[in-house]
């Protein structure tokens, strides 16, 4: 049985029992009583092995939902206390002990440990890598999928490859510490997540352009040699090789007639007999969304990209030559127009010399039979 004249040498329970009683002073003396009796001698020997009161609006909240009586009238629910943003030196210590606990981690393996002697003096080609990796990305997400080239073309001349020199650059003094992100108060820290984010960033996007690399198989039956003659381009990248106009790669021609009628089957050469070719429409692996592709006409088992139109079919990567299950049916595409105007030649215009016509005969002058 508990010992009331513990009560006297606790008086933070008394005030705690009263705390308690005004919260429940919409209840009648007798449901007070039955709450609140013998209360103070438990709290004081809960005091007394060392445990907290803590709220006493709470406390009497829950002896209310105990004892199966209603809220107090006008109580508001309490609202979770919201979560506080770690503060800018809680930020600093987290990230030290992470690289601490790194280290640790790599010193306790001796293989990882010279692994990582030999990683340390590569960091700038990290650098050139991180840069590369967002700027090819940049270029895939840019313009039309295709295959991962060493240096990203962004559909135009130089755009290119200024970009990604002066990705290249940016990244090398940010790696050095020549290159600031922040500053003003507080930018050492940020200075440390920016390079983090973009580190991150960075390892995503070299990732997802990984993902993203031709095959093997790919790659031979994109660049294989010419078939037909010399010229004859098989596969190619759109980006590198084949017919253009005015800088942007040609995927089609459709030739007509003198009549506007259209023609199927039309080789073309130029004035050395070097087939006019296209370049093979290929399409990015990774990305999962079919892509159409052109088709070259066939020479036994070689494709030929010079005799127009060429055919075309949906698939998800590579060339018309990589076709697998998912591969759609080959279809001819349709002429822009039913029927061009008609043409005529000009030396069919030229003009037809005609027989002069005979001189007339002299009349004769008066006296003269």
């Amino acid at each position: 049985m508990n010992d009331p004249t513990h009560t006297a040498h606790r008086p933070e329970v008394e005030a705690f029992v009263a705390a308690v009683s005004g919260h429940l002073a919409d209840l009648s003396e007798e449901e007070r009583e039955e709450l609140l009796g013998g209360l103070t001698a438990d709290l004081a020997d809960q005091v007394a092995d060392g445990a907290d009161l803590g709220d006493p609006e709470r406390y009497a909240a829950e002896l209310r939902a105990a004892a199966g009586l209603p809220e107090a009238p006008g109580r508001r629910p309490r609202r979770a206390p919201r979560p506080t943003l770690p503060t800018a030196a809680e930020l600093e210590e987290t990230l030290d002990g992470l690289r601490e606990d790194l280290s640790q981690l790599v010193s306790s393996h001796r293989a990882a440990e010279e692994a990582w002697r030999v990683l340390l003096p590569l960091r700038p080609a990290w650098w050139v890598l991180r840069a590369w990796a967002v700027v090819t990305l940049l270029d895939q997400l840019a313009g039309p999928p295709e295959l991962v080239t060493l240096i990203p073309s962004f559909n135009g001349p130089l755009i290119g490859q200024v970009l990604l020199a002066a990705a290249v650059v940016a990244s090398v003094l940010l790696g050095q510490g020549r290159l600031r992100l922040h500053g003003g108060p507080g930018s050492p820290l940020r200075e440390r997540l920016g390079l983090l984010a973009i580190n991150a960033g960075a390892l995503v996007a070299l990732l997802v352009v990984a993902s993203n690399l031709p095959s093997a198989a790919t790659l031979h039956s994109s660049y294989e040699g010419t078939a037909f003659q010399d010229g004859y381009v098989m596969g190619a990248d759109e980006r590198s090789t084949g017919l253009r106009l005015d800088g942007v790669p040609v995927r089609n021609l459709f030739a007509y007639d003198s009549a506007g009628q259209p023609l199927d089957g039309v080789q073309l050469y130029d004035a050395d007999g070097r087939p006019l070719a296209i370049a093979a429409r290929t399409t990015a692996s990774g990305y999962g969304a079919e892509r159409t592709v052109g088709c070259g006409w066939r020479n036994g088992s070689s494709q030929l990209f010079h005799v127009f139109p060429l055919l075309q079919r949906e698939q998800r990567r590579g060339t018309c030559r990589d076709e697998d299950r998912e591969s759609g049916p080959l279809t001819t595409p349709v002429a822009p127009f039913a029927q061009v105007p008609p043409v005529t030649s000009p030396a069919a215009e030229a003009e037809v010399p005609t027989e002069a016509p005979a001189p007339a005969a002299p009349k004769p002058q008066s006296g003269q039979e």
